[in-house]
């Protein structure tokens, strides 16, 4: 029985891959701000439309649960904005490190 042992990348395919990985990595920072900057634009409409809220209420002065129920809202939409900032930040780091493995997986397996 004859063993196969594949095909070895010639040079210039692990200098392709080494290039692609490089570009992976330097996309990192992109990634995590793109990510983190789309998630406090959201959290700060959700926030601006919160504190907009009370502006709306024709009576003056507006009952209580006008003035709080968007108080409430606000806070809840800040804590989800940081939420969401993170998860965006650690998203940027994963999709890199996916392309990275993507990028030496195609190399590995020819």
């Amino acid at each position: 029985m004859q063993r196969r042992i594949g095909r070895l990348p010639t040079p210039l395919e692990v200098v392709d891959t080494g290039a692609d990985v490089v570009n992976q990595v330097f996309r990192t920072p992109a990634r995590v701000i793109g990510n983190a900057a789309g998630a406090i634009s959201q959290a700060a409409k959700n926030l601006e439309g919160d504190i907009a809220r009370p502006a709306d209420y024709s009576e003056i002065p507006p009952p209580p649960d006008v003035l709080v129920e968007p108080a409430v809202s606000g806070v809840a939409h800040i804590v989800e904005g940081v939420m969401s900032t993170a998860r965006g930040a650690i998203d940027g780091v994963v999709d890199s490190a996916n392309g990275v493995l993507r990028e030496i997986r195609g190399l590995t397996r020819r």
